[in-house]
């Protein structure tokens, strides 16, 4: 009897010992050499953007730029056809972001604003005028916004996603920038394939900005980079088929409009061309020669337009869209 509970008890223990062996987790495979994938940044459209003939790319951040100046607190469009706007000269009010209009901004507005004049980041430039909320007097009118040069090097605090931290795009600072000209020119004209078109989002205007690796197939759009597109043949985009695009890395630029403080009805923010005109801010500025002073760039673009990098006067509050570069 002893014998034969010997035996047994050796058998029980050879097979706890073999299903022990088997339950043992191997080694992992070695991982095969390959390129990094980068990692998408919070706040960011799944998308890459070349920016420069050195390969540079930059994601784009999840919608328009946004400040709430009674909690100083900076945000991300929830959509990115989400533009605030506000009343025009007739009183007549345009925009989608709830309870909101850029019209009333102020020191202690507790709605949100997307109307920044240049450089306005809240970083104390020297310029009379570096506060988000700032729109300028009389005494200010044709002094400007900004540091009087780009905002870059010695004025990058100046640029709104360097100084700040943007509360759902990682909530510190230094994370996001403005692009330059140049990038901006890039993106639109310097990179191969479809760039951009010219689309109407859940019911807004605007414009498609392509990621590099866009395939045609994937949804087919009219007028791809074309100069100039009309108002009745803008691509009509739902919001079931904005999803699919928007996961494809596609970015919109909403028509939000644009001001200028220095008006005939008075130094206020009078709305210009809501829901027809986009104009966004670049992080450069010229001097021209012998001028008395300089001018920054920005992209416009509207009804029937392209999107174009201009110089205008630095007066105006424009729309800001930020950008993460690829490490």
């Amino acid at each position: 009897m002893k014998k034969h509970t010997k035996i047994a008890s050796m058998l029980m223990l050879a097979a706890a010992v073999f299903f022990a062996a088997g339950c043992t987790k191997p080694d992992d495979p070695p991982t095969p050499d390959g390129p990094d994938v980068p990692t998408i940044p919070e706040g960011a459209v799944d998308g890459l953007f070349t920016i420069n003939d050195q390969g540079g790319k930059v994601y784009f951040s999840q919608g328009n730029l946004q400040y709430q100046a009674s909690t100083n607190t900076w945000r991300f469009a929830e959509h990115q056809w989400n533009y605030v706007g506000g009343s025009d000269c007739y009183g007549v009010h345009y925009g989608n972001v709830e309870g909101s209009t850029n019209s009333l901004v102020s020191p202690t507005y507790d709605g949100w604003i997307d109307y920044f004049g240049f450089g306005t980041s809240g970083w104390d430039n020297g310029n009379l005028l570096y506060h988000p909320y700032d729109i300028g007097s009389e005494e200010t009118c044709y002094y400007g916004f900004g540091p009087g040069g780009s905002l870059t090097g010695e004025n990058a605090n100046a640029d709104w996603g360097v100084y700040n931290a943007i509360s759902n795009g990682g909530n510190r600072p230094g994370l996001w920038r403005t692009l330059t000209k140049d990038e901006w020119e890039y993106i639109l004209n310097g990179r191969d394939g479809s760039r951009f078109a010219f689309a109407k989002v859940n019911e807004v205007y605007g414009f498609l900005l392509l990621p590099d690796d866009w395939n045609d197939i994937t949804y087919h759009l009219d007028y791809i980079n074309s100069p100039e597109t009309p108002v009745e043949e803008a691509n009509e985009i739902s919001l079931s088929v904005w999803a699919t695009l928007e996961s494809k890395g596609v970015v919109f630029l909403p028509c939000g409009g644009w001001s200028n403080y220095c008006t005939e009805f008075g130094y206020q923010v009078e709305v210009k061309s809501p829901g027809t005109g986009a104009m966004y801010w670049s992080s450069s500025y010229t001097i021209p020669p012998d001028a008395v002073e300089g001018y920054p760039y920005i992209v416009e673009g509207g009804y029937g337009g392209s999107l174009v990098v201009v110089t205008d006067v630095s007066s105006y509050l424009c729309q800001v869209r930020l950008v993460q570069d690829v490490k």
